[in-house]
């Protein structure tokens, strides 16, 4: 590395506001990576107030930073930029952080009803008995519940269980008959409701179907702060430092930004405000960016998910082609192409990004074929103006649209460990010459498009060395399949999968100027691991340990926390 760049650090954390070379900290005694292709490895890296302002051989930092600089010897670990998970969900998070019904290790249906029938009987009176991520693909059976058996182990108190994918609900027969749901109960649009042979609802709803209970369900207690406070200590923990909040309402916002003026939030969260209040929000709140809190996005359902078969597919289900109606059953779509198009017209005229949800290859391409034809509208050349719209999770293309992202200037966001869990029965949903398109990590990078990481939390796990494990090696926390991983010629190497947890994913919220790679000049946000990623065996990935966070120069978590 050459003494210059070094140099233009210094400038640099002077010009962006940082006390420089007045007494900065030098972490040393480390392999550092950078995800800086001017240094790619570093060993040392000196910060000053918030800001780094040295990266390089321990040499340089140091005559960079002066004789009064402080020093933190690191023992040989690891550094990583602070990663930031592209696409969350903090709130719900927080609520399996503090005591929701988690259902994710029932091994079957009957185990499912247990938990439940524990759990009510230390549900309050009055409140509905609340719970999800239980997943019947885990199961033996492998068949969605009926809500029978439920039923006669809870008979008296309404519940409510999400399926894993947030898509599906479990509702028992209390919860039906609060609710008003009866034989002659239509779904509305973009919604199933799942009957058995003789027409009666199974108490499972898809989609748009779960509105049906919203103003039904009394809730769990749990506040947006706690929830909040909670996810925040649950992120730091595993070694995030900003999060992409796949959703929020304004009074969310002003909860989180109540935190940030009390001193309390340590996490920098990037948030999508909900679709249906967008528009009315940033006709009054004009997109902000800052370096805790930026609101600047808002989030459309194009679709569902394939797990609960509510993903919209340009071809029927291989394993369930018809409805119970004996009609042919493609998936749901969620909202109107035409009204995305004007969402999408909306955001450029406001000057906000939009997020939209797309799973199926349908989806995806009527989620583009909006987005081109808003940009048409308004004049937009391809390519000229930096919109940097989203589709997030892509989890099944049409191989033909690969290239639409890179044409548009799209942002594909995504989650390897979606793929590791799915992988089981993806084929079985949509036939294997479909599933090429399935999970299409490394034809989108080498499209020239640059993919955002992140995990869908609570949906996953929130821990990102899971999702860069699931990337590098398309296996299961088994690493199974074995030798290479399921369709291996989609795997991202090491270096791509850290990009996308950091610095594409800063981009991905057009932050990449100032946090995302440990450069001079950027934010002082990294972390300290137990092993070496780039070089460990990849199925060791997974097993990796956080000892210490620094998010804008301060320990949010250091060795002994």
């Amino acid at each position: 590395m050459s003494n210059s760049y070094w140099i233009l650090g210094v400038i640099v954390g002077l010009v962006a506001g940082t006390s420089a070379l007045a007494a900065p900290t030098i972490y040393h005694n480390a392999t550092i990576y950078t995800v800086d292709d001017t240094v790619p490895v570093a060993q040392a890296i000196a910060v000053d107030g918030q800001r780094i302002v040295a990266v390089g051989t321990e040499a340089e930092v140091r005559a960079a930073a002066g004789a009064d600089a402080e020093f933190v010897d690191l023992g040989g670990k690891t550094v990583l930029p602070g990663l930031i998970d592209a696409h969350g969900h903090l709130p719900g998070l927080g609520g399996f952080e503090l005591g929701l019904l988690d259902l994710t290790y029932a091994s079957s249906y009957r185990e499912m009803v247990n938990q439940i029938a524990v759990q009510a009987v230390k549900t309050k009176p009055g409140s509905w008995v609340l719970g999800g991520r239980w997943d019947h693909e885990s199961w033996a059976s492998k068949a969605m519940p009926s809500h029978s058996l439920l039923s006669e182990a809870v008979p008296n108190r309404p519940v409510w269980m999400r399926r894993v994918d947030g898509h599906a609900a479990l509702a028992n027969a209390e919860a039906m008959r609060l609710a008003g749901i009866t034989r002659d109960t239509q779904a509305p649009d973009g919604g199933a409701i799942l009957r058995d042979k003789h027409g009666n609802p199974t108490g499972i709803f898809l989609d748009n179907a779960m509105d049906l209970f919203a103003d039904h369900i009394v809730g769990d207690g749990m506040s947006m702060l706690e929830r909040l406070r909670a996810a925040q200590r649950a992120c730091i923990r595993v070694g995030l430092t900003g999060v992409h909040d796949a959703g929020m309402s304004g009074e969310d916002v002003e909860v989180l930004r109540g935190m940030d003026a009390r001193g309390e939030l340590d996490l920098r969260v990037y948030v999508m405000i909900h679709g249906a209040e967008a528009a009315e929000y940033f006709e009054t709140h004009p997109p902000s960016s800052g370096e805790r809190i930026t609101v600047r996005a808002a989030k459309f359902y194009m679709d569902g998910a394939m797990g609960s078969r509510g993903a919209w597919l340009l071809e029927p289900y291989a394993d369930r082609p018809t409805d119970a109606a004996g009609k042919p059953w493609a998936g749901l779509g969620l909202m109107a192409p035409d009204d995305l198009r004007n969402a999408a017209a909306h955001a450029l005229e406001h000057g906000y990004q939009l997020c939209t949800h797309a799973i199926g290859d349908r989806a995806n391409r009527e989620t583009l074929d909006a987005y081109e034809a808003a940009m048409r509208d308004a004049g937009v050349k391809f390519g000229e103006q930096d919109l940097r719209f989203r589709v997030e999770h892509v989890q099944l293309l049409s191989l033909s649209d690969v290239p639409r992202f890179v044409s548009l200037g799209v942002i594909p966001s995504m989650q390897p460990t979606h793929c590791t869990t799915d992988m089981r029965w993806v084929e079985a949903r949509v036939g294997a010459e479909r599933a090429r398109g399935a999970y299409v990590w490394q034809s989108l990078i080498e499209s020239g498009a640059r993919l955002a990481a992140g995990s869908d939390f609570p949906v996953e796990s929130a821990n990102p060395f899971y999702g860069i494990h699931a990337a590098v090696t398309r296996q299961d926390s088994h690493n199974e399949p074995i030798p290479d991983g399921w369709h291996p010629e989609q795997r991202l190497t090491r270096e791509q999968a850290l990009r996308a947890f950091t610095l594409d994913a800063a981009y991905a919220g057009f932050e990449n100027t100032f946090k995302g790679s440990l450069t001079p000049g950027k934010l002082a946000d990294f972390i300290v691991i137990d092993r070496d990623i780039m070089t460990c065996d990849a199925g060791e990935i997974r097993e990796t340990t956080v000892l210490r966070v620094v998010i804008g120069g301060e320990e949010a978590l250091g060795t002994g926390d």
